[in-house]
């Protein structure tokens, strides 16, 4: 009887949440979601409820849900397939990863899809050298310290891992590590065949998580991960979710084939993905973007994308964090030819842009001074994408 009641009264204040949902075409619609499965999603809005398509769907944004950080420090979990996401506490075997997040729940994954954890913080002084590592050609596992500003590692295997200790072998010796002394464990893991996630779960504590199914039946969301782990998540649970893969390409997900900073004094303002320089959410106009670029005066900012797309989009301001005086001057060119050219001032409205790249092989946007030196030239590229 009590596990009924409760059932009764998690379903009676269950609270359709609210999202705000882009379609391929462009268009916006908003209100409130009432259902989720593999081909439609069912939005109330006022009195009428729609079915939306989900081949039609770009993301699916929930407006209330702000991003959280959890007081407790959180590990980070990296997959193979891509996702990234924090998490309070994890243990290991050979064979699986048990992790519990705020967000994520508990989570058991096969430990052939963990590609990495994380158990330091991040900071700009050593930022760099994980990654450098992450992205290394390695033949074993990495066991990774911290010594001041610097990372260091020695190779071999790791094995189980509990709140205490890291176990870790290196030729024939078995060690036992404090797992408080470890920055992080990196995994080798053989290349594997890319698989196209679909749906991206991005959660409201930055997490993200690829998914190949996704539902919802009013009062969470089941989705199955692309290793195939079983998930739930709370409504306030997720920011966004993005149904994109396949039909578009955010330029956050792009690498640059070439980037050249001209500071107006000496400090270089480095471009950011999906963060605005601070670390928080994108934000102009009043409104969050949970993609996009943070883009400061003067940078140039060039792509290859090889003829491969129709159109590219994107909402265009000054971050509405800096105070009223940025001021910088855009212009975007398709193999040489200037798809767009403009000033952008902190008073203006946000500019949608929608470009006709057809054919162009080399896209190259470019953030110049305005009139006000460089100050408060904190651009912002929301959402800006390229659609098949």
């Amino acid at each position: 009887m009590p596990v009924l009641f409760f059932v009764s009264m998690t379903t009676l204040l269950a609270v359709a949440p609210e999202v705000e949902v882009t379609s391929l075409s462009g268009t916006n619609a908003s209100g409130s979601l009432q259902a989720l499965n593999k081909t439609v999603a069912k939005v109330k809005a006022g009195q009428t409820e729609n079915d939306l398509p989900l081949s039609n769907i770009l993301n699916m944004r929930f407006p209330k849900n702000r991003l959280q950080r959890s007081l407790e420090l959180p590990f980070t979990v990296r997959l193979t397939d891509g996702s990234i996401f924090p998490t309070q506490s994890l243990q290991s075997n050979e064979r699986q990863v048990k992790v519990s997040g705020d967000q994520t729940g508990a989570l058991i994954l096969p430990a052939r899809n963990v590609a990495s954890i994380r158990f330091g913080a991040l900071n700009s002084n050593i930022r760099d050298s994980w990654e450098k590592l992450l992205n290394g050609e390695n033949t074993k596992d990495l066991l990774v310290v911290q010594k001041e500003n610097v990372l260091d590692y020695i190779d071999g295997v790791v094995g189980s891992i509990t709140d205490e200790k890291i176990q870790f072998f290196t030729g024939e010796d078995e060690v036992s590590v404090n797992r408080s002394r470890v920055f992080g464990v990196i995994y080798f893991r053989p290349p594997s065949p890319e698989v196209s996630p679909f749906c991206s779960i991005r959660l409201t504590d930055a997490g993200v998580l690829n998914a190949s199914a996704i539902t919802f039946t009013g009062t969470e969301f089941a989705a199955t991960l692309l290793g195939g782990t079983q998930a739930r998540f709370a409504p306030q649970s997720i920011a966004n979710l993005d149904f994109s893969q396949g039909k578009v390409r955010y330029l956050s997900d792009l690498e640059p084939r070439n980037i050249e900073y001209t500071p107006f004094f000496d400090t270089v303002w480095k471009y950011r993905k999906d963060r605005h320089r601070d670390g928080g959410p994108l934000r102009v106009g009043g409104k969050e973007y949970a993609r996009g670029l943070y883009v400061h005066s003067k940078t140039l900012l060039q792509y290859r994308i090889k003829g491969d797309y129709r159109n590219f989009r994107a909402i265009m301001g000054i971050d509405d964090s800096v105070p009223g005086i940025g001021f910088v001057y855009v212009e975007i060119k398709g193999d040489g030819r200037t798809l767009y050219s403009g000033n952008v001032r902190s008073s203006d409205s946000p500019v949608e842009l929608n470009l006709d790249v057809r054919g162009v092989r080399d896209f190259d946007v470019l953030v110049d001074f305005g009139d006000n030196l460089e100050i408060c030239d904190h651009l912002d590229l929301c959402e800006a994408r390229f659609i098949k």
